[in-house]
C-alpha cells in the first residue's frame, strides 16, 4: 500500500491537445511533436530495468495519442504496477474507451478540473461542454474502481471557491487533490491580466482548502505545487518540492529532465527567504511570478501550525482506506499478510508492499468507526465494524 521504490518515470507522449487552456504552460511548444511508439516502448523497458516502478503518461493531452491503450498495456506487461495518465478527461466520456484503458492496466487517473461550474471550467480550457464530458469520464472510471485524483489550477475565476470545488469532487469519489499555482509562461503569461491572481490573495483560501480536507478526515490528501510553503501558514509540509520528486521526465524528442536536478531552475530567493525556517529546504519562488508580482506577502515560515482539525460530517476515505475496506468486504478478520496478498489484485490503493501502510490505514479507519481490530498470537487482524450496507451511506 506504500511504495518502497517511489521513483517515477514520466513520459510526455505529445504536445498536441484537444483543449485550448488559457493557463497552459506549454502554449509555445511544437504541437506537431509526437513520440513514436517504438521510442516510447524502448523508454518503458529501459526505465523498468533502471529501477523505476511508477510510470506516468502526460502531454499535451496523452489520451489523444492513438497508441495510449497499447502503451498502458505495455507498461503493465513490463512490470509496472502503477500506471497513471494525467488528462483533461474529455475523451473519457466514452465508456468503452475507459474500459479499454482499465483492462489494459491503468491504475490511476489524474484529472485536471478547474471548477465545479461548467461556464468557468469550459472558459478556462477553451472547449464548450468540457466539464460535462470530463465528469462523465470521472463517473465511468469510478465505477471501474481505479484510483482517481485531480489537479486544480488556481486562477482568478476559482481561487475564492477552492473549498466548494474540493467538496464537489469529494462527493464524486475523488479524495486526492493537488492545488497547482500556475507558472507565468506560455499561455498563462499571455492571459495573466485576465485570469492571474497573486499569492497573497490566494493565501486564506489555501488555508480553507486544507481545513476542508481535514474536516473530511483526509488531512494528508491535499498537496500544493508551485506554492511557496510560506503561503501555507502552518501547513508548510503540504508544499510539493520540500522533499525529492524522484521523477525523470522524457519529452517527445527523447530529452530527459530529472526534476530534482532541475528543481532550482527558474527559482529565485529574496529578502524574506533569509529569515525563513525552511531556507535550507525551500528552493524559492518562481522567477516569472516575482517579475510580475514581486515579494509582497512572503512571510518567513516559523513554527508548525496547530493540530489538524478533527473529521466531522460525512466520512471520506483515502485510496489506501478504500482498498482496505474493499478487502474486508471480501474477508473479515484479514491479517496484515492476507491484506497485502489480496491488495495485489485491487488497484484502489497506492501500492501493496508495505505492512506499515496497512497499519496506518487500519488505525485511521478505526478512528472513523469503520474498522475494528483484534490481536492474537502476535498478529493483528481487522474486520468491518458493521455490515458494509450500513456504511455505504456514510462513506
Amino acid at each position: 500500500m506504500a511504495n518502497n521504490n517511489a521513483r517515477c518515470y514520466e513520459l510526455i507522449l505529445n504536445y498536441n491537445c484537444n483543449a485550448r487552456c488559457l493557463f497552459c504552460s506549454q502554449g509555445d511548444f511544437d504541437k506537431s511533436l509526437n513520440a513514436p511508439f517504438d521510442a516510447i516502448a524502448r523508454d518503458i523497458y529501459s526505465a523498468y530495468r533502471s529501477g523505476y516502478r511508477r510510470l506516468g503518461f502526460t502531454g499535451g493531452e496523452p489520451l489523444v495519442n492513438p497508441d495510449v491503450v497499447k502503451l498502458v498495456a505495455l507498461g503493465r506487461s513490463v512490470g509496472f504496477r502503477f500506471v497513471r495518465v494525467q488528462t483533461n478527461g474529455i475523451k473519457l466520456a466514452d465508456p468503452a474507451f475507459c474500459r479499454a484503458l482499465v483492462k489494459a492496466g491503468l491504475t490511476f487517473c489524474k484529472f485536471s478540473f478547474t471548477s465545479d461550474r461548467s461556464a468557468e471550467h469550459d472558459e478556462l480550457v477553451g472547449v464548450p461542454g468540457a466539464l460535462e464530458k470530463a465528469l462523465r469520464g470521472l463517473e465511468n472510471l469510478r465505477k471501474l474502481k481505479i484510483r482517481l485524483g485531480t489537479n486544480i489550477l488556481v486562477n482568478r475565476l476559482n481561487y475564492r471557491r477552492l473549498p466548494e470545488i474540493i467538496k464537489f469532487y469529494l462527493d464524486r469519489g475523488i479524495t486526492n487533490f493537488v492545488v497547482i499555482y500556475p507558472v507565468y509562461n506560455g499561455a498563462m503569461a499571455v492571459n495573466a491580466g485576465r485570469i492571474g491572481a497573486g499569492l497573497p490573495a490566494c493565501r486564506p483560501y489555501f488555508a480553507e482548502a486544507v481545513r476542508t480536507m481535514e474536516e473530511a478526515g483526509l488531512p494528508g490528501e491535499i498537496l500544493f505545487l508551485n506554492v511557496p510553503p510560506c503561503f501555507l501558514d502552518g501547513r508548510e509540509s503540504l508544499a510539493i518540492g520540500l522533499d525529492l520528486f524522484n521523477t525523470l521526465v522524457t519529452d517527445p524528442l527523447g530529452a530527459r529532465t530529472d526534476l530534482d536536478a532541475n528543481a532550482e531552475a527558474a527559482k529565485v530567493k529574496g529578502p524574506p527567504c533569509r529569515r525563513c525556517a525552511l531556507a535550507g529546504r525551500c528552493r524559492g519562488a518562481d522567477e516569472h511570478y516575482i517579475a510580475r508580482f514581486g515579494w509582497e506577502g512572503f512571510i518567513p515560515a516559523g513554527k508548525p501550525g496547530p493540530a489538524a482539525r478533527p473529521a466531522r460530517g460525512r466520512l471520506y476515505l483515502s485510496d489506501n482506506e478504500k482498498c482496505l475496506v474493499e478487502i474486508l468486504r471480501r474477508k473479515a478478520g484479514a491479517s496484515t499478510k492476507e491484506v497485502l496478498a489480496m491488495a495485489k489484485k485491487i488497484i484502489l490503493c497506492r501500492d501493496c508492499s508495505d505492512g506499515n501502510a496497512v497499519m496506518t490505514a487500519a488505525a485511521s479507519l478505526a478512528a472513523k468507526g469503520i474498522v475494528k481490530s483484534s490481536f492474537a498470537r502476535g498478529t493483528y487482524s481487522w474486520s468491518l465494524a458493521r455490515p458494509y450496507g450500513e456504511l455505504e451511506g456514510r462513506v
